[in-house]
């Protein structure tokens, strides 16, 4: 986003804000209305605005409206809205030290990956967050991911081969996406359904709940749960504005910020639990990798980007966070 549509949009949401409120926090984020992020973001809005007698507004910018993940983090780095949230693998550019999460099988479920994750890996991955301006509100729920694809049930890591999928646009995924014989496509998150749809793609990997809340069944045949990365949701705020407010103030939006993340995280498993019903009822045919297939290929993946994470990140950072993994 340019120096001119930065200015352009900060003048129009400051025309925007009501001058009664006292602290307006405006948050945007790129998912659907629908989604389990926006959901517990107006339980953030209401609880701020309920607890604080009035003192914060929370205004929410839904759906990429305001711009991509990486635009709206430029505009909270730059104070021009409050907050956003951003799938991990798309804030590395931003944040390095968030390479380390780009690995393959990193988490053996989500219960490990919330341990890690609200403890010290994640304090370290906080700090990080906070040298570049900003302030880690929390890690919210993706869950792990899986495929859905036109083409055939992914059953081993041979079917990978040739497979046109859409990929995050960074630089280790599509190294490892390569190192199994797949084409990744960098698209943006709002292309992935066009794409699809005309064929441009055959297959897309994402969280289980997001084949429903974008519609994904719509043009896809085939969901094979292949559970191959763990990626969070990081919830962020300008540092400098939380640093801006109270003892009090901050008090009371850490604890909001902390219950709204727990629900979050509620709804995206029930959301995921749900998911499969509603893919077989569209039709779609549903397969599972085999546990030994899925080993494979997290070992064949992880092969080739250890270099390049470690390059990222820096051995000592990387050592210490896998440590963590174990403890």
């Amino acid at each position: 986003m340019n120096f001119s549509k930065l200015s352009a949009l900060a003048l129009g949401l400051a025309l925007a804000a009501p001058a009664a409120a006292q602290e307006t926090i405006r948050i945007g984020h790129a998912t659907p209305e629908t989604s389990p992020i926006h959901q517990s973001l107006l339980f953030f809005e209401q609880e701020l605005e309920s607890r604080s007698d009035g003192a914060f507004e929370v205004e929410l910018f839904p759906g990429g409206q305001i711009g991509s993940v990486q635009e709206m983090v430029e505009l909270v780095q730059s104070g021009n809205i409050t907050m956003t949230t951003g799938a991990s693998v798309l804030l590395s550019s931003t944040v390095a030290e968030l390479a380390v999460l780009d690995q393959f099988l990193l988490f053996d479920d989500e219960a490990q990956a919330h341990a890690v994750l609200d403890g010290e890996g994640g304090d370290a991955l906080a700090q990080a967050v906070e040298a570049r301006g900003l302030k880690l509100m929390g890690f919210m729920e993706l869950g792990f991911r899986s495929f859905t694809n036109s083409r055939g049930p992914l059953d081993s890591v041979e079917a990978f081969e040739g497979l046109r999928m859409r990929s995050a646009d960074n630089p280790i995924q599509i190294t490892a996406w390569r190192s199994i014989g797949a084409v990744p496509v960098p698209l943006a998150w709002g292309e992935i359904y066009s794409s699809l749809q005309q064929n441009l793609i055959d297959g897309q990997e994402s969280a289980l709940s997001s084949m429903v809340v974008e519609r994904f069944f719509e043009v896809q045949d085939f969901v094979s749960l292949t559970g191959h990365i763990y990626w969070p949701e990081l919830w962020l705020a300008d540092l400098a504005w939380f640093e801006g407010l109270d003892e009090g103030q901050q008090s009371l939006v850490t604890e909001v910020a902390a219950e709204t993340v727990a629900l979050q995280r509620d709804l995206a498993a029930t959301a995921n639990a749900e998911t499969l019903d509603r893919l077989a009822e569209e039709g779609l045919a549903i397969n599972e990798l085999p546990a030994e297939e899925r080993q494979r290929m997290g070992d064949t993946m992880n092969a080739a980007i250890e270099s390049d994470i470690r390059a990222r990140v820096g051995d000592a950072f990387y050592d210490d966070f896998m440590s963590k993994l174990s403890q």
